[in-house]
């Protein structure tokens, strides 16, 4: 067998010790076992991914993934109901119902690594054979453990779930993980896979710290030790890095984090941010759970559903909706999770029930919360919860905490994007001054290439704004298909777009789909990290941010404000020029293209930052 036997464990198995959870004895054997696999495989341990910490994820380039779900149960001292749930024998009080669910576990890791980390986002939402999960119980025989599990707990689909007992490690642990075989996976999904399975143990060469700003730096360490907090500001003033920060800063300190967001494209770009601050404070980063706020209500409802609860669904109210009041039924009756600190960013998405719910029934009673948010990205137009009024009944005391300017965009975009909403939506601005750090100049780019393309035709939207991403590309050979965003407001000029980069030969990661019913799932795969240039609605790209974007303006009521939205996306290049082309169908903003265009920023005005 190709490669030497000693497989790369992270953590080792000297290091355990750092890990959230420590192993039990079961779950220490099976460790011992994995790393006599060959040095082909890596084998995390303890992995964070998305609400979900497995036991063991196995990766191999040629073979695939494995989950290694572990139960150290005694002998004789669980069965398994008609029902397909487990009970367990306590002393001579007889037997008592257990929540745990063994198979069904871990075909909920195997899904979840599969939609999340691994499958791009054309491919089907059913597990392939290289995404593959198995169950071990270390103290029964294989025949055991497979007579004990052999009826599924929720679904038909944990029968693709392999159980193994004891011997099973002791006859061929490669055997084990490698399944009955699959055909060799895409390299970038291995790669991408690998990038989002953190290591649980704390690195010992950490990465050089990142530079925050001023602000960025108040919002991580809470100067004040407030136990709730609000902070507002505008695009690029590092509120978002201020919050990963946090996040990474009380994951230090061993504490519990959830970071939450409306959308589940901007949880991705969360989880990303968070992980490199972790490295920064030698954080162990799976005390942090990124997730959207009804991804969280969904599970919640899935674990008391399965321990028995049973909730009311109400009447004539939207899927959403209706899982937010389940949610908060099964959290009265003490199902879910709690967290020592609640984090949210994209505040204005929220609403004050949300909120509430979070503050009452997650975060733990002396724990801490923290809502940032930005007034003029309300695209969902829920931003009145955060009036003053409302926020008395949300727990707030004091002021909102301002930050002013922009430490993302370049210099000359800030007076474009105010000029943009004063003259066509409802005034509001970021601060003129492009702001720079007091300790520490960093080289941003102050100046885009900016191109504006008015069409007379809204039918043609999504074909110019493709034309306009490979002109880009075709003319700027040093630019990167992957630092190249478009941003359109419909799927239907999304997929148009897509349509004309692919047919000039480059690759698309996107989120759009003709089917409703298919984009959920496309966004969940939507990660910044991916390669090949990035497709997506305005409204999913928010509190993201790109060197170069192409985005395109239609004609509807709210058009006009994803415009602004989608300007305030462009960041500064820590060298070189960034990029911005606009594809206007809107002939009543086609005046604007002079100022787009041709304003410069008087010489006094030009800042190194």
């Amino acid at each position: 067998m190709a490669g030497g036997w000693v497989a790369i464990l992270k953590p080792s198995l000297d290091d355990l010790d750092q890990l959230v959870t420590p192993l039990n004895s079961g779950e220490l054997c099976v460790a011992r076992a994995l790393s006599m696999l060959n040095d082909e495989w890596t084998v995390y341990i303890q992995p964070r991914l998305g609400q979900d910490i497995p036991d063991f994820v196995a990766v191999h380039d040629r073979y695939g993934v494995c989950v290694v779900e572990v139960k150290d149960w005694a002998l004789r001292k669980y069965r398994q109901a008609d029902n397909g749930a487990f009970e367990f024998r306590c002393g001579d009080t007889g037997w008592h119902f257990s929540t745990e669910m063994p198979r069904y576990q871990a075909h909920r890791y195997r899904s979840a690594i599969f939609d999340q980390f691994f499958a791009l986002p054309n491919d089907n939402q059913k597990p392939t054979p290289a995404v593959r999960s198995v169950v071990i119980l270390p103290q029964y025989s294989n025949e055991q453990a497979r007579s004990l599990l052999a009826r599924p707990s929720v679904t038909a689909d944990e029968f693709a779930v392999e159980v193994w007992g004891g011997d099973g490690l002791k006859q061929s642990i490669e055997q084990l993980v490698r399944g009955t075989g699959c055909t060799t996976p895409r390299p970038e999904s291995i790669q991408r896979l690998r990038r989002h399975l953190v290591q649980s143990e704390i690195l010992a060469e950490l990465q050089s710290p990142t530079k925050l700003s001023r602000d960025a730096r108040n919002i991580a360490s809470n100067p004040s030790n407030a136990r709730v907090r609000r902070v507002r500001g505008p695009a690029g003033s590092g509120k978002s890095f201020g919050l990963a920060a946090r996040a990474a800063l009380l994951a230090s300190q061993r504490k519990r984090v959830l970071v939450l967001s409306f959308n589940v494209t901007l949880s991705n770009y969360l989880r990303t941010l968070v992980t490199a601050r972790c490295n920064d404070y030698a954080a162990n980063p799976t005390l942090v759970t990124c997730t959207s706020f009804h991804a969280l209500c969904y599970r919640i409802i899935d674990d008391a559903e399965h321990a028995g609860f049973q909730m009311a669904t109400p009447d004539r109210t939207k899927s959403y909706d209706a899982a937010v009041a389940k949610a908060e039924q099964a959290l009265v009756a003490g199902h879910g999770p709690t967290y020592d600190a609640v984090l949210i960013d994209e505040g204005q998405d929220f609403t004050l029930e949300w909120w509430n719910l979070l503050r009452h029934h997650i975060v733990t009673p002396d724990g801490e919360m923290l809502l940032v948010a930005d007034p003029t990205q309300d695209v969902y137009e829920k931003q009145s919860w955060t009036d003053n009024q409302q926020m008395l009944d949300a727990g707030f005391s004091g002021r909102w905490t301002e930050l002013k300017g922009s430490y993302r965009m370049p210099g000359d975009m800030v007076p474009i994007a105010n000029a943009f909403a004063q003259r066509y939506i409802t005034g509001e601005r970021i601060s003129a001054e492009v702001l720079g750090d007091h300790d520490e100049v960093v080289q941003r780019s102050s100046v885009t290439n900016r191109r504006w393309l008015n069409i007379d035709r809204t039918n043609e939207l999504g074909r110019s704004i493709g034309t306009e991403v490979v002109r880009l590309l075709a003319e700027n050979p040093a630019l990167s298909p992957s630092d190249v965003v478009f941003l359109c407001e419909h799927h239907d000029d999304g997929l148009a777009a897509v349509t004309e980069v692919e047919r000039a030969g480059y690759s698309v990661h996107h989120i759009f789909s003709k089917r409703e019913s298919d984009r959920p799932v496309r966004k969940r795969r939507f990660w910044p990290d991916a390669d090949g240039v990035k497709g997506c609605t305005v409204q999913s790209f928010k509190g993201w941010e790109t060197p170069a974007l192409v985005m395109g303006v239609g004609r509807a009521d709210s058009s006009r404000r994803l415009a602004y939205v989608a300007m305030t996306r462009i960041a500064g290049r820590i060298s070189g020029v960034g990029f911005l082309s606009v594809v206007n169908s809107d002939l009543t903003v086609a005046g604007f293209q002079s100022t787009f265009e041709e304003w410069a920023p008087p010489r006094a005005e030009l800042r190194v930052f």
